[in-house]
């Protein structure tokens, strides 16, 4: 029997076919080859992701837990992701200002603490860029969602009407990172 490990690094350009596949199965293709490249070349932007890597496990081992591997804190540096990509985020940096416009999780790898994952290694990468604050958006009928950013102790702030296709967008803010 075998289990997945999971690992956080920084994506880069190499990741641009993974990203469109994951986008397609999270969001129905909604950004596109263009919007990830400019992503991942924009110097003021951080794409975080997880790859899942297959492990052999001992019979006598607890099954069916989630591990993460390496259990440091930091990235792994950018390196090409040959293992498959089960979730991702991005972040923006604009002056002390951190803005999360993306973060996603395969639909077969949810509800094992990865978006939290991705989370808190996105406001780790603000945190040492100098950010003091966070905001997002998210869509209104997505409360796994704001369940996940109201646990790590965002507040949310407004509502912009529309924003997503029709569909109001809650805009949340984390005063300090």
């Amino acid at each position: 029997m075998g289990s997945t490990s999971y690992r956080l690094q920084v994506l880069d350009i190499t990741a641009l076919p993974q990203l469109l596949e994951l986008d397609r199965r999270c969001y129905g293709g909604y950004w596109g080859e263009q919007g990830y490249r400019a992503e991942l070349e924009r110097p003021t932007s951080t794409v975080v992701g997880v790859v899942a890597e297959p492990v052999a496990v001992a019979a006598s081992c607890s099954l069916g837990r989630t591990e993460f591997s390496p259990p440091s804190p930091d990235l792994a540096p950018p390196t090409q992701t040959t293992q498959a990509l089960v979730g991702f985020g991005i972040l923006w940096r604009i002056e002390e200002e951190a803005h999360i416009i993306s973060l996603a999780v395969d639909p077969g790898h949810r509800r094992q603490g990865l978006g939290r994952r991705i989370l808190e290694a996105l406001l780790d990468q603000a945190r040492a860029a100098g950010c003091r604050w966070a905001t997002l958006e998210v869509r209104a009928s997505n409360y796994p969602a704001i369940r996940l950013y109201e646990s790590a102790g965002f507040q949310r702030l407004g509502r912009r009407k529309g924003y997503y296709n029709g569909e109001d967008a809650l805009v949340y803010w984390k005063k300090p990172i």
